[in-house]
């Protein structure tokens, strides 16, 4: 403890010491008091900015709150050397995306003796918490972990991973999910977990900021300013239901005459084969598609301000799920409407009775809604504005304190 012990016998020094309380002292039990309230986090992940993945965005937004609240916080996380990134005091990018080699799990090891032990410490994906469950095993650190929604239902029930999977989550002190359904389909698959909790996700106040009023990428600075802009956001491939859009929107030109659809799909493609099949329907259809590949913030923010929606038509499949959907959080910063499927999470995020959430095989009742958005200007700017206003009730503050409610004090409290 602060200032050291004294040896037996030592009464009268130990007297006349006690009435003196230098600095150094002062500051140590103030540090000591603080560290009940605020002691120190490590997040481990292998997805991390300047990666636009949802799992990424949720690991380093939760970095900064806890920084920003002045909790010292390690993130061990992936190096992206083909995207710009600012370096960071205690962020050490030693993972690969997506992977953890042998050499760099001993790393990682290395980094964890090293922090106190009550670092409360978070794996914020699933292969993070395998090796953080083996590492608990070898050193008895606890852990908690996030489930973001595919990750109970990838593995066949009867297979040795499911075993391993199923016990490095349920061995965890706490099991975070993104939504009442990703606890849901979790809890289903892998049982009840008392520790179990949903901590939604937020978005940042930079969404809400108006956008330029000129796009930086070339094929969207292009389009006339009257084009009847449809986006989606997001990685092109069948889980996010690209090519469903394609053929609700072939229906809303078809049977209600909506001229002028442009279909832009911002984000990196998954699948060649399926982002083919996604040009091929639209080239049959006549529906104009752009696929614009990454794009900036700013410009994914003038999207959202100038399309007539955002749509997620997600598939239910069987080993993946949309657990939250953080694009359409991001939409309705900008005042979007979006059309999208009842599933996983959705209808958390939108709200189960949004005029704009269907069923996932019903394309004729979304072609409707283009239809109807299109015809009438003003429902879509009330859409738009119920939007914003449940994209203001999504905040990362409140998510990080959820997750470390140990270490951040509800905003607020105190006051």
């Amino acid at each position: 403890m602060g200032g050291g012990v004294l040896p037996r016998g030592a009464g009268q020094f130990a007297a006349e010491a006690a009435s003196f309380r230098p600095p150094c002292r002062d500051r140590e039990r103030q540090r000591m008091s603080a560290s009940v309230a605020r002691r120190e986090a490590i997040i481990l992940s292998c997805e991390y900015p300047p990666f636009p993945g949802g799992t990424g965005s949720y690991a380093g937004n939760l970095v900064e709150q806890l920084r920003a609240a002045g909790v010292r916080t390690t993130a061990i996380v992936p190096d992206y050397p083909d995207l710009p990134q600012r370096p960071a005091p205690d962020t050490h990018r030693i993972l690969r995306h997506h992977k953890i080699a042998p050499a760099t799990a001993l790393k990682v090891l290395r980094l964890l003796m090293a922090s106190p032990r009550s670092a409360v410490f978070l794996a914020a994906d699933i292969r993070s918490v395998l090796l953080a469950s083996l590492f608990s095993r070898l050193t008895g650190r606890p852990y908690r972990v996030m489930v973001h929604g595919s990750e109970a239902i990838k593995f066949k029930r009867k297979s040795l991973m499911r075993t391993i999977v199923r016990a490095a989550y349920c061995r965890s002190e706490m099991v975070s999910t993104n939504s009442a359904a990703t606890l849901a389909i979790f809890e289903d698959s892998f049982g009840h977990v008392p520790q179990g909790k949903v901590n939604y996700l937020g978005v940042d106040e930079a969404w809400f900021a108006p956008p330029p009023e000129t796009f930086e990428n070339v094929a969207l600075a292009a389009l006339p300013q009257d084009a009847r802009i449809v986006v989606t956001v997001g990685r092109i491939e069948d889980r996010k239901g690209q090519l469903e859009t394609v053929q609700l929107l072939a229906d809303a030109q078809a049977r209600h005459g909506v001229e002028g659809l442009v279909y832009i799909v911002a984000g990196r493609v998954e699948s060649d084969d399926y982002a083919d099949q996604v040009k091929a329907a639209a080239a049959a259809a006549g529906v104009r598609l752009i696929l614009t590949g990454r794009l900036s913030d700013e410009d994914i923010r003038l999207l959202y301000k100038r399309a007539l929606a955002h749509i997620l038509c997600a598939r239910p499949l069987p080993t993946k799920i949309e657990g939250f959907g953080l694009v359409l959080v991001e939409a309705g910063a900008q005042h979007c409407p979006s059309i999208a499927s009842h599933v996983g999470g959705i209808p958390e995020v939108v709200g189960e009775d949004s005029p704009l959430l269907f069923a996932p095989e019903a394309l004729g009742a979304m072609a409707d809604a283009v239809a109807a958005l299109a015809r009438d200007p003003a429902w879509r700017a009330e859409l738009g504005a119920a939007a914003f206003a449940r994209a203001r009730g999504f905040n990362w503050r409140a998510c990080a304190e959820g997750t470390f409610p140990e270490l951040l004090a509800p905003a607020g409290a105190g006051q």
